[in-house]
């Protein structure tokens, strides 16, 4: 039986969900270019792209904003 991380895991459910729902856009700090704190996002932006792939600030005010802002 194939083994499957956590992280790994995290990454293949996020990237299924993209897949299916172009509107799915992944908010969060430092989740795009650096692949999150965690790696839990690596290979993300690469596949989806900057517009739906998108680093936010370090402001827990400004995530919902910018949320706002790409309706």
């Amino acid at each position: 039986m194939a083994e499957l991380t956590y992280r790994d895991a995290v990454i293949r459910g996020i990237a299924q969900e993209m897949q299916r729902d172009p509107d799915v856009v992944f908010l969060g700090e430092d989740v795009a270019k650096a692949g999150g704190v965690f790696k839990a996002t690596v290979g993300l932006y690469e596949q989806f792209g900057p517009l739906r792939v998108r680093d936010t600030p370090i402001s827990e005010q400004a995530i919902p904003a910018l949320r706002w802002a790409l309706q």
